[in-house]
């Protein structure tokens, strides 16, 4: 009895292994459909098949006319040759190459279910398990099989396996070598599917020659221009690229110099704007001392008295010290914290009475608030002086006035004209 194989020690294939290796049967597939009839290799050559005395043209690539077939009875082994390169050659084939084709009652075809593990050694278990799955050992045999589906939830594949006796093979193998036939393989007519070109019975190693050395050169040679192609797609871009940044360092680097001395200018103008800002900023970042002294002179009520005003430097800002007498103390602090120009007034000493009924004399302190400085403004925005104005033009000079012999006027501010001094003798 056959031996179970251990399942479970099985390697399981990933479910994207699975897809990728359905869409490369299919897109090799789909490549042999439209390789050239030279390139196509055993896959495609003709079927023949033994019908008792017969040769049999199973699947011609070529009209071969109703007389697809060959009587080999009555046929010379010589002439026997002749007939059936002369079919072949119907079907396009010139190098007697050819496959050999069983009927439907000369092999087994079945469907079997497997599980998905197995699927990585397939034909390894099929060989394990063939005396289950048909009336045959293993080593009687010719088998092939192909995966028809998966189905992920039951962990399960639908398996399409075919067997032939090795001794029925064999012979109609030796028939067909016999009469100088390279036979590429073995398979199954009326299979399901497209005929021929699923299952294969014969081991590789059995196969007759399949392409010669021209084709093997070819094939190479196409090999190496695809390979060439594919570099030169990969590398053509990558020049391109170069080509163009070889092209433009040069404009790169001048507008790297140019942005360099704009750099350079643009730090030296803001050198220079904060230099020339420097005392404005001193100067607006403090209010006149003239301004401090008349908003206390504004908020102070009238019956307060100062007898000292200081305004001195207190750290980096200044402050205003205010001495003198009021009613209540209390509510100047409360007075000046309104100001606009003081803030954190708070009183120094301690609080005594004054000279007169009713005082308080008092020492407060306020500091300076800080000035906002004003908006700044670009320089283009900057209001352009005034030119004078043109002089007007002289008006144009009157005409001359008659004047009267009895009236002559005299220009004003003008003394007359004295008589010259007659001349001495």
């Amino acid at each position: 009895m056959a031996t179970t194989p251990d399942f479970p020690a099985m390697r399981t294939r990933s479910a994207w292994r699975q897809k990728v290796a359905a869409f490369w049967s299919w897109w090799i597939g789909e490549l042999v459909q439209v390789a050239p009839e030279r390139l196509r290799g055993a896959a495609r050559v003709p079927l023949l098949q033994l019908q008792g005395n017969e040769m049999v043209l199973v699947e011609p690539r070529a009209a071969a006319g109703p007389d697809a077939r060959v009587d080999l009875a009555t046929l010379e082994p010589a002439r026997a040759r002749q007939a059936v390169r002369a079919l072949l050659a119907r079907a396009n084939e010139s190098r007697s190459r050819a496959r050999l084709c069983l009927a439907r009652e000369e092999a087994l075809v079945r469907r079997v279910t497997m599980p998905m593990a197995t699927e990585e050694n397939l034909r390894q278990v099929l060989g394990f398990e063939m005396d289950r799955l048909t009336p045959f050992k293993a080593d009687d045999v010719y088998f092939d099989s192909r995966v028809l589906g998966r189905d992920p939830g039951t962990g399960t594949i639908a398996v399409l396996l075919a067997a032939a006796r090795r001794d029925l093979v064999d012979k109609r193998l030796e028939a067909l070598r016999a009469l100088g036939i390279s036979v590429q393989g073995v398979t199954v007519r009326d299979e399901p599917g497209q005929a021929g070109s699923g299952l294969d019975l014969l081991p590789s190693e059995q196969r007759g020659e399949r392409e010669t050395s021209r084709e093997r050169l070819v094939k190479l040679v196409l090999l190496a221009a695809v390979f060439l192609l594919l570099l030169v797609a990969m590398l053509f871009p990558v020049w391109r690229k170069r080509e163009t940044i070889i092209t433009m360092l040069p404009i790169v680097g001048k507008a790297q110099a140019d942005a360099q001395a704009t750099d350079v200018l643009a730090r030296d103008l803001e050198r220079q704007v904060a230099d020339y800002n420097f005392l404005l900023a001193k100067k607006h970042a403090v209010a006149p001392s003239l301004a401090y002294l008349e908003e206390v002179t504004r908020l102070l009520p009238d019956h307060t008295w100062v007898q000292q005003f200081d305004l001195k430097a207190a750290g980096k800002t200044r402050e205003v010290q205010l001495t003198g007498e009021t009613a209540s103390s209390s509510k100047l602090i409360e007075i000046l914290e309104k100001s606009t120009l003081l803030q954190n007034a708070a009183t120094r000493g301690t609080v005594t009475r004054g000279s007169q009924p009713n005082s308080e004399r008092f020492m407060i302190a306020a500091e300076t608030r800080p000035r906002p400085l004003p908006e700044s403004h670009p320089l283009a925005e900057a209001a352009m002086p005034i030119s004078p104005a043109a002089a007007p033009p002289p008006a144009p000079a009157a005409p001359p006035q008659p004047q009267s012999q009895a009236a002559k006027v005299e220009p004003v501010g003008k003394p007359p004209a004295k008589p010259a001094p007659a001349p001495a003798k």
